[in-house]
């Protein structure tokens, strides 16, 4: 297995076949010189009378000495590749200055999963030979390095850094490099084509390329092509293509929102329910969704529930029963919503959100604000009402007392 290639990728269980799904039926060119730096086509046949699923191929550079191979160890393929059917890959070689003549193999690894959306890949690993014999040319342009950022997101600007060195013994002019930007990538404010005016023998320059990923651009590795055009020492135009792959990984964004709880007032005993909503605001599917309530012991009927798959920019329901315990103290319990879910690349994600809930005393006899208003009005009717009649009533009895003081 490849795991010390740089830049590979791959996530799951992988299992070695133990029959031939795959051969080589071509590769071209065949033969390579010291210091050459040549793209190699491979053609490759799934002989076996299923499809495969998911295929990608993997270069193990440890395994790969004296061949050097300029990034883009890993390509994926097709989402199928039927029985029968052909595909091609593209690799860079690059040989070493000091590589003796002879027969040399590239050790190229195929993954690929039975079914779709398989979590558990296959693997076969096929060889491909090469011939390295005596170098003509005295000049030469090599790639020694494309560096790009560790981490590409669906919507982020980054840059592309290009190392090449003049191995010839001859000054090199009028040098232009691209790099053909396609969707969901464009070139960020700048020309996808930058010109070198010479190099010297021994002589290395960089070269930077800003580009533009989509936001909506899914989680995998995309292959870009390297091109350098140059005139050698007898004036010949030479054009060479190189390959390296870019991972734009998952920019899934899930979050809970609408939680609703029916009754909206819950007290000691009582009977209810609690909805929630799940969306994925990402650009991928997410699956095996996993939503845990803790700090509801004594609150939920269930704590767990889940959810098989969400859409991007969709959103799904889940209910948790309610029970509040007759023992419960009145007062606020914060509950902690955790969700975990799988991206594309069957890596496992966590969310977690703090949601309060209250247990409250309610009176035996429930009173609305208009009654309560009502009732007060009447007690202050009552009051007035009670004033009155004192009020006259210490009236009449002065007027008594005066009545008989007069007619004494």
């Amino acid at each position: 297995m490849a795991n010390g290639a740089e830049g590979v990728f791959l996530p799951g269980q992988v299992e070695p076949v133990k029959y031939h799904q795959f051969v080589v039926t071509d590769a071209s060119p065949i033969e390579f010189y010291p210091s050459d730096v040549k793209i190699i086509n491979i053609t490759i046949k799934n002989i076996f009378g299923y499809s495969a699923f998911d295929v990608s191929t993997v270069i193990d550079s440890n395994k790969a000495n004296p061949l050097k191979f300029i990034r883009e160890l890993q390509k994926y393929v097709a989402n199928e590749i039927g029985p029968n059917q052909n595909f091609n890959v593209n690799y860079e070689v690059s040989i070493k200055d000091s590589t003796p003549r002879g027969t040399y193999y590239i050790p190229l690894t195929i993954l690929w999963s039975v079914v779709k959306d398989g979590s558990v890949k296959s693997q076969e690993d096929l060889l491909v030979g090469i011939k390295v014999t005596e170098n003509p040319e005295g000049n030469n342009i090599e790639i020694t390095d494309i560096i790009v950022p560790e981490k590409i997101y669906s919507g982020d600007n980054f840059r592309v850094k290009v190392l090449m060195k003049n191995i010839g013994t001859e000054k090199i002019k009028s040098i232009k490099t691209s790099i053909p930007a396609e969707l969901p990538f464009a070139s960020k404010n700048t020309s996808n084509e930058k010109y070198v005016y010479s190099l010297e023998p021994n002589e290395t320059t960089a070269i930077y390329f800003d580009l533009y990923v989509d936001k909506m651009a899914i989680s995998r590795v995309y292959n870009f092509n390297l091109s350098i055009e140059y005139q050698d020492i007898f004036n010949r135009h030479v054009n060479k293509q190189s390959t390296f792959g870019i991972l734009v990984e998952e920019s899934t964004k899930v979050y809970i929102h609408d939680i609703i709880i029916d009754p909206p007032t819950l007290e000691p005993g009582d009977n209810g329910l609690l909805t929630m909503q799940v969306t994925n605001s990402g650009t991928n599917d997410i699956k095996n969704i996993r939503v845990a309530i803790k700090g509801g012991d004594y609150l939920l009927v269930q704590t767990e529930n889940f959810i098989g798959q969400i859409s991007p920019k969709k959103s799904s329901s889940l209910s948790f029963g309610i029970y509040v315990d007759p023992d419960l103290r009145i007062g606020k319990y914060g509950l902690d919503v955790q969700i975990t879910y799988d991206d594309v690349n069957g890596n496992t994600h966590e969310y977690s959100y703090l949601y309060p809930m209250s247990i409250v005393s309610i009176p035996l006899i429930p009173i609305s604000s208009e009654t309560k208003l009502a009732l007060i009005g009447g007690f202050l009717f009552i009051i007035f009402i009670n004033i009155i009649f004192v009020v006259n009533g210490k009236r009449k009895k002065e007027r008594k007392s005066e009545d008989k003081n007069d007619k004494k």
